[in-house]
């Protein structure tokens, strides 16, 4: 942690490739030797994602040239590694990107933090990943969280964070704060439901930030990376229809990852008084440095400014075909999975939506009632729960011989004397629970094709289908049976 008499020293790089960027950046902050020494064993953390377009995972040439500059220092063991979104074993990933082939080429190892290089041994049974587990892993308790943080983190002598920048729903950016929250597994970073829990306060974001700093503090990075080179603005941090490449050109380097982050903010003109994980860190004893205390090196920050495009605020900004976004108050964990969800349906299901009219999407508590009855999806238990009493869940049955009454009606004056007509109601199966709090992505869309049926959602179907070569089979089964132990 940075002492707070001592200025911190924070380096602003550009040059023409992601590789020569790294390189003049290390250079400008004073040579990889102020920060690996000889016989260290460093571990670099990085993002590792499924593969979804460029640049959603850590560039392989920037991990490249720091894995080689490591060597050259003479550190000892380099490895590197990262806990994936939940459900998504590392050798997946490994496998289809030749990870653990390339770092060894290198001198690195790529380290499976799941355990999941183990799930094809056939001698090994539950047990025997629970032992493994439990040795591979410590269990730390930092406030009202318990969380697992993988041995070869917390002994390992130096830690190096390079992480992607992209836009971020919840945080404006993928801060290098953030890429830190990814060191325990993704059972760990999960905000347990609360029914207490109120959408008006947003409580949620407020447990995950608490989560996410309290995770900062066992074990911060000596040497912080962040990698604007290129940037996904307007939809990200994965890569939908409406992101955009954005080409700054720059790297943000130091050795405190606050400080960093601060100048990261700020080359993308982002006030850091606006970031609350900035902002609540300093309730937190980590060091929160004005900008004006910060000696930047290398190219000046005036110079070094860019406008991007964040990603939207509002649900409704998300334009979907045939697709009306109904909301009442909500947290940010079912935002944040909304906005997935719907973007997911923007890139890849338009042609299943073109043919699949009057599609609303409720979400929230109380949110506002659906003008058309057709196809209704309740995301997450608060509009499930509070929705019971609206209209829609019922579809009024005319009588047939209404029509005929009315001319008589007409005809002669007798509407004071007239029976009124019964009027009888259905209940409405054009409705769609999509439970959770906040409800899963992948179980959403499941439920999505089982609902219209595969024929009507073939691109849906599709994909699925892919995906379930990646996430299906004795991989995930132990995946789930190690992360439940």
């Amino acid at each position: 942690m940075l002492s707070k008499s001592k200025k911190s020293e924070v380096v602003i790089s550009k040059a023409r490739s992601p590789k020569e960027c790294f390189i003049k950046g290390m250079q400008q902050l004073g040579g990889i030797t102020d920060y690996i020494s000889e016989g260290d064993q460093v571990f670099i953390k990085f993002n590792l994602n499924l593969p979804g377009g460029f640049p959603t995972n850590t560039n392989i040439d920037v991990l490249e040239a720091l894995i080689l500059s490591c060597k050259e220092a003479g550190a000892d063991k380099i490895f590197l590694g990262s806990f994936p979104k939940r459900g998504i074993p590392i050798k997946i990933i490994s496998d289809f990107l030749n990870l653990e082939e390339h770092f060894k080429m290198l001198g690195a190892e790529l380290v499976f933090l799941d355990n999941s290089e183990n799930f094809n041994n056939r001698d090994l049974n539950q047990d025997n990943l629970k032992k493994i587990k439990y040795e591979s892993l410590t269990k730390i308790q930092i406030n009202d969280n318990e969380v697992f943080i993988p041995n070869i983190i917390l002994n390992s002598n130096k830690l190096i964070s390079v992480n992607q920048i992209n836009v971020n729903p919840l945080f404006k950016l993928n801060l290098s704060i953030l890429n830190s929250f990814s060191i325990i597994p993704p059972k760990n970073q999960v905000i347990g439901k609360n029914l207490q829990r109120k959408p008006v306060n947003d409580q949620y974001k407020k447990e995950l930030i608490t989560k996410i700093l309290d995770v900062f503090t066992i074990k911060q990075p000596d040497l912080v990376i962040n990698d604007l080179f290129y940037v996904l603005e307007g939809a990200g941090p994965f890569i939908y229809k409406d992101s955009n490449l954005k080409k700054t050109g720059l790297m943000v380097f130091g050795s405190d990852a606050v400080s960093v982050d601060i100048v990261t903010l700020n080359v993308l003109n982002i006030n850091s008084d606006e970031s609350e994980l900035i902002s609540l860190a300093q309730n937190r004893n980590i060091n929160v440095p004005k900008l004006s205390d910060i000696k930047i090196l290398g190219e000046k920050l005036e110079d070094s400014t860019n406008q991007i495009e964040l990603c939207v605020s509002e649900l409704t900004n998300i334009s979907t075909k045939n697709v009306s976004i109904k909301s009442g108050k909500y947290c940010s964990g079912c935002f944040k999975q909304a906005y997935h969800l719907l973007n997911f349906m923007k890139t890849y299901m338009g042609k299943d939506l073109k043919y699949n009219i009057d599609n609303s999407f409720l979400i929230g508590k109380n949110p506002l009632e659906p003008e058309k009855k057709g196809n209704i999806f309740l995301f997450g238990d608060c509009p499930i729960n509070s929705t019971k009493d609206y209209d829609f869940r019922n579809i009024i049955i005319e009588p047939k011989k209404k029509a005929e009454k009315k001319t008589k009606i007409k005809r002669i004056n007798e509407s004071k004397s007239k029976k009124r007509l019964k009027i009888k109601k259905k209940p409405n199966r054009n409705i769609l629970d999509l439970p959770g709090c906040p409800p899963k992505i992948f179980t959403c869309l499941e439920l999505m094709l089982k609902y219209f049926g595969k024929k009507n959602v073939p691109n849906l179907n599709l994909f699925l289908n892919l995906n379930r070569n990646w996430t299906t089979g004795k991989l995930i089964e132990k995946l789930k049976s190690w992360e439940e132990l």
